[in-house]
């Protein structure tokens, strides 16, 4: 990872990439989870896929906060508020996604790992759909600092 400064729509471009990347792989899981029953994939091939996500949604909450950071915080006055609250946001996150990849790796039957699986799914599309209403949208993810409707109307 560079540590130089991104625009905020190439901020935005890369986040969104990013999450498309995430999505994909949560399918695949899902994919592999639904192979369980006729063999194609084993239960360790699942848990090690899970643990991998795990790594690569770390990496990602990394850049946001290297990049989507600062970003956001110069955007508008409401910055340092939506900084600390994706700064708790990514912490609620670690937390549950460390719980639900541990639930995944003990759990001991087919269906507590795709009901595991399921939970880590829905956990994280509904993040990303919230982070990307909230943080990784055009206007606050602006090259131009100026906003183009200063009165909001």
């Amino acid at each position: 990872m560079s540590d130089e400064a991104l625009m905020p729509s190439e901020v935005r471009r890369k986040v969104l990439s990013q999450h498309r990347e995430i999505e994909q792989m949560l399918s695949e899981l899902e994919a592999g989870v639904a192979h369980l029953a006729d063999g194609k994939v084993d239960a360790g091939q699942v848990k090690r896929a899970a643990y991998a996500l795990r790594g690569i949604l770390e990496l990602h909450m990394s850049f946001e906060e290297a990049h989507m950071v600062p970003a956001i915080n110069e955007a508008d006055g409401f910055g340092p508020e939506r900084v600390r609250h994706l700064h708790a946001e990514h912490a609620e996150q670690r937390q549950e996604l460390d719980r639900l990849v541990d639930q995944i790796r003990e759990a001991s039957s087919t269906d507590d790992l795709a009901a595991s699986v399921e939970r880590l799914a829905d956990m994280l599309r509904s993040d990303i759909e919230e982070e990307e209403r909230e943080y990784v949208n055009e206007k606050l993810l602006r090259d131009n600092l100026i906003p183009s409707d200063t009165f909001g109307g």
